[in-house]
């Protein structure tokens, strides 16, 4: 009877679950962080939780022009930039290869000269973060909108001047069920878009193909000193609207601000950057392509017959050089925006005046110091219209 009680629980037990817990906690948390806030991840966070109401923005022509913007002390404004800036008719077609044709000037590449239209700006790689940049800029604008105008579900949508598409993918991806077409001198939209999306190269300059009475929205952005005639384009998206649609033109006024409101609208040896804008401004105006026509916009809007015509200003400063929060997060990026464009905008334009590549940069190089030394702001303008209802086209 002895042989049945062997032990053979004892051995049963050990092996299970001692060496499990230790190694898991340690390598997960810490190289994840660092690189991701560099240019994206920091400045999107806020603008998205500001409730954007009708009260939170100057409206009409309001406080956004000749306003005094409190400015702080003691801000480096080169330390942050020192981190990021680099320097200073047809019918719609397909991609065919002409449109791939593109000029050469100034060491920067610009669009195909197939088309009657002359844009003064870029179209490569450089060109392309700076638009990138400037559709960040509206977003913190607008809060995180996208447009100005009381939308209703609009079903079908035209981005004229779409540049990247940011703009045009974001409204799709916003509203699914909507069509969203955008147009551009440049096929330089990505590939891979919203099935709702589609790009267009076409000058919308010339005489547009789209129906009568077809969007329920147009969206204009980023376009003054491209066209000779803006009252020609704003008859044209009159007609492609249908009645009850809207039309918004985005855009900064082209004028800049002293931080105690006032006009910088001459030459002047104190404000270099006075200096850059009399210049530069007033060759587009001779060169019949203006750029200072937000301000005009909203009177252009009801002579073409819009109704219930608005404007929206906000004010967009060029540094971090303001007390408030919000306005600060706009003027960190408004100001690498200013130093990005400052050569693109004036090379185009001052050869055609006769100066030399190395005049405007001395321009854009004395201007871009003087950005460090002076508290300045421009204006951001929100202008739409209505198509009447009873419009008969």
């Amino acid at each position: 009877m002895e042989p049945v009680a062997e032990p053979v629980a004892e051995p049963v037990a050990e092996p299970v679950a001692e060496p499990v817990a230790e190694p898991v906690t340690e390598p997960v948390a810490e190289p994840v962080a660092e690189p991701v806030a560099e240019l994206v991840a920091e400045p999107i966070a806020e603008p998205i939780s500001i409730s954007v109401q009708d009260d939170a923005f100057p409206l009409e022509g309001g406080t956004g022009v000749g306003t005094n913007v409190e400015a702080e002390s003691d801000v480096d404004s080169e330390e942050f930039l020192s981190e990021y800036c680099s320097g200073g008719s047809s019918k719609t077609t397909s991609l065919a290869p002409s449109v791939f044709s593109y000029t050469y000037a100034n060491g920067r590449r610009y669009h195909s000269d197939r088309f009657k239209s002359e844009y003064f700006m870029p179209n490569d790689e450089t060109e392309q973060s700076r638009l990138d940049l400037y559709h960040h800029i509206f977003g913190l604008l607008l809060g995180g909108k996208l447009y100005t105008a009381p939308l209703d579900h609009p079903q079908r949508v035209l981005d004229v001047g779409t540049g990247t598409g940011l703009w045009a993918i974001d409204f799709a991806e916003e509203n699914p069920g909507c069509e969203v077409i955008g147009t551009d001198l440049s096929p330089i939209q990505p590939a891979w878009v919203p099935t709702n999306v589609k790009f267009e190269v076409d000058d919308m300059e010339e005489q547009w193909t789209y129906p009568n009475n077809h969007f329920q929205y147009i969206h204009i952005r980023s376009l003054s000193g491209s066209f000779t005639d803006w009252d020609r384009v704003l008859k044209q998206a009159y007609k492609a609207l249908e009645p009850g649609g809207y039309v918004e033109f985005q855009d900064y006024g082209c004028q800049v601000f002293l931080s105690d409101g006032t006009l910088l609208d001459r030459d002047s040896d104190k404000y270099p950057i006075a200096s850059y804008f009399h210049h530069v401004m007033g060759a587009a105006e001779r060169q019949g392509k203006p750029m200072v026509v937000a301000p005009t916009m909203k009177e252009r809007m009801e002579k073409v017959g819009f109704v219930q015509c608005k404007a929206r200003i906000e004010i967009w400063p060029l540094g971090l050089w303001p007390k408030d929060k919000r306005l600060k997060e706009i003027g960190k990026w408004g100001l690498l925006g200013t130093l990005e464009s400052l050569y693109p905008f004036g090379v185009h334009i001052m050869t055609k005046e006769g100066w030399s590549p190395e005049r405007i940069k001395e321009l854009c190089d004395w201007t871009a110091k003087g950005m460090y030394k002076n508290n300045y702001y421009t204006t951001g303008w929100f202008v739409y219209g209505r198509k009447p209802e009873e419009a008969v086209y």
